[in-house]
């Protein structure tokens, strides 16, 4: 399912880059995709014995005109092609790329307590300028990291934790015996 929901995810995206459309419908998609990862939307949107027309009733309903043409056009072709199981993997697909895009990346840091607003602002200030692209913060705090911080960013990851750290003695340790 996942080369099915990327093809959609891709096609939405190059529709919506031809058309004009990508910043109005990447917002929208973002909410839509929300909305659909609820389980009360999950049920109706995928359940295989409610009619396509109860499914566009329900978009129509939910959504009644606050979406854009091609993201209201490209659920009305999931209903009818019976892909609804793929929505929210294609949106997701499509907000990534166009994210991409328009140059900007999520950079997911996980440190032992709160980083304080400076902190974040200079992390965020070095990522902009290494990665070239603007960086969202997505903070997380996990105390069994001890100390330090970890940036998971671009499909890359650099940990400075001194769990990691603890973590590679003993494993050089046991190497060594």
């Amino acid at each position: 399912m996942a080369q099915v929901s990327t093809r959609y995810g891709k096609a939405l995206y190059d529709l919506a880059l031809s058309n004009g459309s990508l910043d109005t419908s990447l917002s929208q998609a973002a909410l839509v995709r929300d909305a659909f990862e609820l389980p009360e939307s999950r049920r109706i949107l995928q359940h295989p014995e409610i009619s396509r027309a109860e499914k566009r009733a329900f978009i129509d309903r939910v959504f009644s005109g606050a979406l854009n043409e091609t993201l209201y056009d490209f659920l009305l072709l999931l209903i009818s092609k019976n892909r609804m199981s793929i929505a929210v993997d294609a949106l997701s697909v499509f907000i990534e790329l166009g994210r991409s895009w328009r140059g900007e990346v999520d950079a997911c840091v996980t440190s032992a307590t709160a980083l304080r607003p400076e902190q974040v602002s200079a992390l965020q200030a070095v990522l902009k300028e290494k990665l070239g692209k603007q960086v969202d913060m997505i903070l997380r705090v996990d105390p069994s990291v001890i100390g330090g911080f970890s940036v998971a960013v671009d499909g890359h990851c650099v940990d400075r934790t001194v769990k990691k750290q603890i973590d590679d003695m003993r494993d050089s340790i046991i190497a060594n015996y």
